[in-house]
């Protein structure tokens, strides 16, 4: 190999002047680099959004429930006259509230107790128990030619029908605005109530109405009635 190059100057050598060896043919034109993409600016992120809000585990406190304005009290109409001139209104009586009265309240426990749960036997009780009461009457009125002095009428109730139960002399006495102090003073027939006691404090709420309480009884309501007893 290494001869064969050399026999190969030589030769080039001797025909220089023909120009056969001549300095080697140029290299192929290379093809020009295609041009590098161009790649566009890449558009500013958007800014960030304001962070959503996170709820929160602890629920809020809970607001206390507006409250309305209470109803101011209603009052009860008060006596537009003396209590003893309420008491002993001409032909006016005062019939009991047996249903707001203590009585009823105690034979139906008492009833209950009795009865043992059989609806007969407490309606008979409770039928009896409304037959002891007697007073369910009252009428106070003036009495002696001078109208100086008191009296008072008990009657027990029979349908239409009232029987006289006891009546006497009464005291009364005006210790307030609304109540009376009642003494008797003489008695004629069973005493229906007050039985251990001569004295009770009538209060008189309103025109219409008075109450007291009884040792035997309990509280005892009465309501006004007129042309109850005939005069």
């Amino acid at each position: 190999m290494r001869h064969a190059k050399l026999h190969l100057l030589i030769g080039c050598l001797l025909s220089a002047g023909t120009g056969a060896c001549s300095s080697a043919p140029p290299p192929p034109p290379t093809e020009p680099a295609a041009p590098a993409p161009i790649v566009p600016p890449k558009a500013p992120p958007p800014p960030a959004s304001a962070p959503v809000p996170v709820a929160s585990a602890e629920p809020p406190p809970a607001r206390a429930p507006s409250r309305e304005p209470e109803p101011a009290p209603v009052e009860s109409p008060r006596p537009s006259r003396s209590p003893i001139d309420i008491l002993t209104s001409p032909d006016t009586a005062f019939l009991i509230d047996y249903t707001g009265s203590a009585p009823l309240e105690t034979a139906r426990r008492t009833c209950a107790e009795k009865s043992g749960g059989e609806p007969e036997a407490r309606a008979k009780c409770l039928s009896d128990a409304r037959e002891a009461f007697k007073a369910d009457v009252i009428r106070f009125r003036k009495e002696g030619k001078d109208g100086s002095h008191w009296a008072w009428t008990v009657y027990k109730r029979a349908g239409n029908r009232l029987d006289e139960v006891t009546s006497g002399r009464v005291a009364l006495t005006e210790t307030s605005p609304s109540t009376v102090n009642l003494k008797l003073i003489t008695d004629k027939g069973m005493r229906a109530v007050l039985k251990t006691k001569r004295e009770a404090v009538l209060t008189v709420p309103n025109d219409y109405s008075f109450e007291f309480d009884d040792a035997d009884w309990g509280k005892l309501k009465y309501e006004a009635k007129i042309g109850l007893v005939a005069n």
